[in-house]
């Protein structure tokens, strides 16, 4: 990163993955004037991963969502901005459902076969994934596709929500 000008740290610490904490390294980079906490490592293995889906659920978060699996051995810049994050430049991260839902339905209009999006705050629950699986399935029954199969994942940690027709 920093060959190509990029100004990056790395960051030292511990993650928690199955309820362990482990060493862990990962980075902290500036876009614009705004640092961002990234570990490509977790997305390489993030859920859902496989060669058709690239994971982007660690890609320039803020403290505050990184600090949820992630906790850094020594002080660092501050991550606050939101701009830089990988669901709000694509604009599938929401906080409210109406326009949660408004996506979902752009993208069955275009015949998607990945949904993608991240629930912010209080959108952010179990119950949304089942929601937002349970229209697909409607509006694919309401199209004559009703015999599709619909696989879903997340990092709620993160309010990251995949789910994928096949």
């Amino acid at each position: 990163m920093n060959a190509v000008d990029v100004k990056c740290i790395v960051v030292m610490g511990d993650s928690v993955k199955n309820g362990r904490s482990v060493p862990h390294a990962w980075n902290i980079v500036d876009i614009g004037a705004d640092p961002y906490q990234l570990d490509v490592t977790w997305d390489i293995g993030a859920m859902g991963q496989s060669k058709h889906h690239i994971a982007y659920d660690y890609f320039n978060l803020t403290d505050e969502l990184m600090n949820r699996d992630h906790k850094a051995e020594s002080s660092l810049p501050e991550c606050k901005s939101k701009k830089a994050n990988y669901y709000v430049q694509r604009g599938c991260s929401f906080q409210m459902r109406h326009r949660l839902m408004a996506y979902i339905d752009k993208l069955l209009e275009q015949n998607e076969q990945m949904y993608e999006f991240r629930a912010e705050g209080r959108l952010n629950k179990v119950a949304i994934e089942k929601e937002v699986a349970d229209h697909i399935a409607q509006s694919l029954h309401e199209q004559g596709r009703g015999s599709v199969g619909i696989k879903t994942c997340s990092n709620r940690k993160l309010g990251i929500y995949r789910i994928e027709i096949s």
